[in-house]
């Protein structure tokens, strides 16, 4: 009897262990991230080693064109570099480009480069770069933005 019942539960763990994975695991999903309370202060995203890694040498409100902050950098052969917070606005098209995890699109003109990363319905992070690898700028920037209002955000 003792031989049946260790076979019985030798049965049952290899059962449970033949188990197949569910073919359509749930969506990772991550929260959503608020700009609001950064729209009129969205330069205030950029600390002081933030700027540097950046290689940018100071960051200057602009709302009078929606830009939000320009972001000057140290080599003033290179461009500055538009950052702003958006909402109300519909998502860009998805093309399966993703930064720090969220939905973005890459618009490379040939003179610029836009990033717009949605980080929420209506709302996201849109960074404008020119010259030498302009949409890896366009990234970094709008990365460390993302990375401040994860940390800022209680």
């Amino acid at each position: 009897m003792s031989r049946l019942l260790v076979f019985g539960l030798a049965a049952l763990a290899l059962a449970g262990c033949s188990s197949t994975p569910d073919p359509n695991p749930a969506p990772v999903r991550l929260d959503d991230l608020n700009l609001t309370p950064y729209l009129d202060k969205a330069c205030s995203l950029f600390d002081a080693d933030q700027l540097a890694d950046l290689g940018v040498a100071q960051a200057t409100s602009d709302q009078s064109t929606n830009a939000g902050c320009v972001l000057t950098p140290k080599d003033r052969s290179v461009p500055d570099i538009v950052f702003a917070l958006q909402t109300g606005q519909a998502a860009p098209k998805s093309t399966g480009m993703k930064i720090a995890g969220y939905p973005a699109q890459e618009q490379h003109t040939g003179v610029y480069c836009t990033v717009r990363v949605v980080v929420a319905p209506s709302q996201q992070i849109m960074a404008n770069a020119r010259g030498e690898n302009d949409c890896h700028l366009a990234e970094s920037v709008a990365t460390t933005a993302i990375a401040s209002i994860k940390r800022l955000s209680p």
